[in-house]
């Protein structure tokens, strides 16, 4: 691994654990809708988690198409940080799982009450977790153009 490639691995690292540090996180499109409101989210390695109602928005737009962009935000949702564009996925169970016990190993009493309720309310499959990975900007900026291959056509 090249020391370039080294370094922008830490600065994504960085800019994950920045975001993860946040005690909220909004998730919009391209065009800067929101799909959540202000949610809560946890470090995930390298990437991000957040746990969403499994028949919300968010996941129905993440199964759909993957690039989000995040935003660190207050409790109310209004941006308080710069977009960053990231891919999301949605997580199998055991991941969901591991997120629900991190959200209250982060935030306490408030989140064992809120996933109590969710639970009671939902069923445990009525939420999943989100992964977000965070997309390198300069990466973005200077990678190659798409070009068609020969047996491409418009109609």
């Amino acid at each position: 691994m090249t020391t370039t490639a080294i370094h922008e691995e830490s600065a994504a690292q960085r800019l994950a654990d920045q975001l993860a540090a946040n005690r909220h996180l909004l998730l919009t499109t391209a065009d800067g809708t929101p799909l959540t409101d202000a949610t809560w989210v946890v470090p995930d390695g390298a990437a991000l988690g957040i746990w969403v109602p499994a028949d919300g928005r968010a996941a129905r737009q993440v199964l759909r198409r993957s690039r989000v962009f995040v935003v660190p935000c207050d409790g109310h949702g209004r941006p308080a940080g710069r977009r960053v564009p990231a891919r999301a996925a949605v997580c199998d169970p055991d991941t969901t799982a591991r997120y629900r016990t991190a959200l209250i190993n982060k935030y306490g009493f408030p989140a064992l009450l809120r996933l109590a309720r969710s639970r009671l309310r939902r069923g445990l499959d009525g939420t999943v977790g989100i992964r977000i990975t965070l997309i390198d900007r300069e990466r973005l900026l200077t990678a190659e153009a798409w070009h068609p291959s020969g047996w491409y056509s418009l109609n």
